[in-house]
């Protein structure tokens, strides 16, 4: 019986397993559903089984469940029974965590970097340009220059939220405008060129001036500091 959560991750808490899972149901009854014995279990690697000890802790006492099981990967077959062969598995934990804390180190400096270079958002289009996320939508991006002049004169996001619905305006993943949505829009750096990244505006660190993208910009900074200062902090939106 082959066993498979391809595409799954082992390393995250929360990411359902259900290959994994029918595994330690068949180990602790003892047969697969198609009644055939277990008597272990051949991995084709053990950070491909378990990069949690929970899961490494759960996957022993379901492997150990019956006397006289064996547990084969790459390395040879182990004893899961014996001290030693409990300790390999740990030793082959700590490698694979080792991996994990690596890689996504490697991933937050890749996005980091990105990020410097001006480089837009992954992820679904920002309101205000096309797909390319460089180039100007030419209706969404009007829209934002004239709520930013609305909300400059004393407008109230609410009252232009509504004026977007009665225009047939939606978001861009089809939801309908709100006070909230059209403050996140123009208070998003982004209108006036500005990186931020994980709430933070990016700076230069030689000039200490902002970094600037690489898209087309809707507003001048003068009027993207001017249109947040509007608002109270803790509802800007910095992405």
């Amino acid at each position: 019986m082959a066993y498979s959560d391809n595409a799954r991750s082992a390393s995250k808490a929360g990411v359902a397993r259900p290959g994994f899972d029918r595994l330690m149901a068949d180990l602790v009854r003892g047969r697969t559903d198609g009644g055939q014995p277990i008597k272990g279990v051949v991995c084709v690697a053990d950070d491909r089984l378990y990069r949690r000890a929970e899961d490494l802790a759960r996957f022993f006492v379901a492997l150990t469940s019956s006397p006289g099981r064996i547990y084969v990967d790459p390395q040879g077959v182990r004893d899961p029974y014996s001290q030693e062969g409990l300790m390999q598995a740990v030793r082959s934990l700590d490698a694979a965590a080792t991996e994990t804390r690596v890689r996504s180190r490697r991933l937050s400096h890749w996005h980091w970097a990105r990020a410097v270079e001006g480089v837009p958002h992954s992820g679904p289009r920002p309101f205000g340009w096309l797909e390319d996320r460089i180039t100007l939508h030419p209706e969404e991006s009007k829209l934002v220059e004239q709520a930013i002049g609305d909300r400059l004169s004393g407008k109230a996001v609410r009252a232009i939220a509504r004026d977007w619905c009665e225009l047939g305006v939606t978001g861009t993943r089809g939801g309908r405008p709100n006070g909230q949505t059209v403050t996140q829009i123009i208070t998003a750096p982004r209108v006036c060129g500005y990186r931020a990244n994980r709430g933070e505006l990016l700076l230069v660190p030689e000039t200490g001036e902002p970094v600037v993208g690489q898209w087309q910009p809707i507003s001048t900074p003068e009027l993207w500091h001017a249109v947040c200062a509007t608002f109270s902090p803790g509802s800007l939106f910095l992405h």
